[in-house]
């Protein structure tokens, strides 16, 4: 017969913490007097930034159109030769993966085709 929990261990546990929690006299306490001034300063601060915070965005938007006008003439470099060295090393890979996948499947093709049955097992033992 297996092992069971009791179902007392938890509850007990459960009503010991709430007592405990109960019994803290100081655990809420009154705000002071002073925080009402507190808070109108945090208000009056938050104002603030939020009139600083609309004036960048109003910067902005009016500023946004001076890249566009900073450039007067586009000069036209020609090929760009990144590319080149960014799709090198993957050109690489898949070439000599290829490479390496048309060379077996030739040799098979001619192993195949090298008997006259056609049978892909040859030089093999009829056992094999």
């Amino acid at each position: 017969m297996g092992r069971s929990r009791s179902a007392i261990a938890p509850t007990v546990t459960v009503l010991l913490v709430l007592g405990m929690v109960c019994q803290l006299p100081g655990a809420f306490l009154p705000a002071a007097a002073g925080s009402a001034r507190a808070s109108r300063e945090l208000v009056e601060q938050q104002l603030d930034v939020s009139r600083a915070a609309a004036a960048a965005a109003m910067a902005v938007w009016v500023s946004a159109s001076a890249p566009v006008l900073a450039v007067v003439e586009e000069d036209d470099e020609g090929f760009d030769v990144r590319i080149l060295a960014v799709l090198a090393l993957p050109a690489l890979a898949v070439s000599w993966a290829l490479f390496n996948v048309w060379r077996v499947a030739l040799r098979q093709t001619v192993r195949i085709g090298e008997g006259l049955s056609g049978s892909s097992k040859l030089g093999l033992n009829a056992d094999d």
